[in-house]
């Protein structure tokens, strides 16, 4: 990388935050004057940069705007394109048009708000203008065999990911949610894209929502809703490490560790739920997570039940 996209990077994980410019220079190998000439660059570029002679330099957290530069900048290894919206009715929507045009893995889709943000089972979410992180990744998955195992593996991907920039360890809910202190912070929606002739599966559409900053939620979901609120944080590196995230996870989708580490993150092992099943509410109590990403329960007779999709609500929480 040149010495403009290293501290392109290092400005974009810690935003807010004055950085040494002797050691960056010792970092990156260069004089504090070549230092100076590459911030320089950057503030030309549009990058409001704040400059001390004692202090350093601190990128501002107004500069959180989506960048593919950031994005390439953070997580280099991975080079496929990136394409960025102010306003789309959906990411996914438009991920589907790009896989239907043969875009490679790791395509990438993200926008500052969406009019018509989707969730599971016909849910919407809600996505307001730069409060969050809405992004959809084109996967192409070279086995197919556990495919199954894709949704956790995002879900451990955007967990990860907000642990590696903001400290904070996100839990997650069965099957796809995302909770910080018992509030929804991101949503996950997997759809896969299947040949009409073969019926097997071409490439898979991983959509995440995140709710980074504070926001008026609508009334029906302000008592659920929840956000990262952590402060400075770029939406462009979290979007970048939870791509590169995804990328390796769905490499070693067989084996044992995404599902082990799923387990780790879960907030419904050994709690009490309730779910529907023939449209009737049942209750049981969470005893595993098996390796197909099913819920093994116990019900009120004491039988096992495995619960492979639906919604589930935490009892007693």
């Amino acid at each position: 990388m040149s010495l403009k996209a290293d501290l392109l990077k290092q400005f974009s994980l810690h935003p807010g935050e004055y950085l040494n410019g002797e050691q960056l220079a010792k970092q990156f190998s260069v004089s504090r004057a070549a230092v100076w000439k590459a911030v320089k660059a950057l503030k030309k570029d549009g990058f409001e940069i704040l400059s001390s002679s004692v202090l350093g330099y601190c990128a501002s957290v107004r500069n959180d705007f989506l960048s593919a530069e950031v994005i390439q900048a953070v997580a280099p290894e991975i080079t496929a394109p990136v394409h960025i919206f102010e306003e789309i009715d959906s990411t996914n929507n438009y991920a589907r048009v790009l896989a239907a045009q043969n875009a490679v893995s790791g395509t990438l889709v993200l926008a500052n708000s969406q009019t018509a943000g989707r969730g599971r089972q016909g849910h919407s979410f809600y996505s307001p203008r730069r409060s969050g992180l809405y992004f959809s990744m084109i996967l192409r998955p070279e086995n197919m065999k556990h495919i199954f195992r894709l949704t956790p593996a995002a879900a451990v991907s955007a967990a990860d990911a907000i642990e590696e920039l903001t400290g904070i360890r996100a839990g997650i809910k069965w099957v796809n949610d995302l909770f910080i202190e018992k509030k929804k912070i991101g949503g996950i929606l997997t759809e896969a894209i299947t040949d009409f002739e073969t019926g097997k599966i071409e490439s898979v559409i991983i959509g995440i929502g995140i709710n980074i900053r504070e926001t008026d939620f609508p009334d029906e979901i302000r008592n659920i809703a929840g956000t990262l609120n952590a402060g400075a944080v770029s939406r462009s590196a979290l979007a970048a490490i939870l791509r590169r995230n995804l990328m390796t996870n769905a490499r070693h989708l067989d084996e044992d560790d995404i599902m082990n580490r799923y387990r780790d993150l879960s907030i419904v092992l050994n709690r009490e739920i309730t779910y529907s099943i023939n449209n009737e509410l049942q209750t049981g109590f969470v005893q595993d997570i098996n390796s197909e990403g099913s819920l093994v329960l116990r019900d009120e007779n004491g039988n096992t039940v495995i619960l492979q999709s639906g919604e589930i609500s935490i009892k007693n929480w």
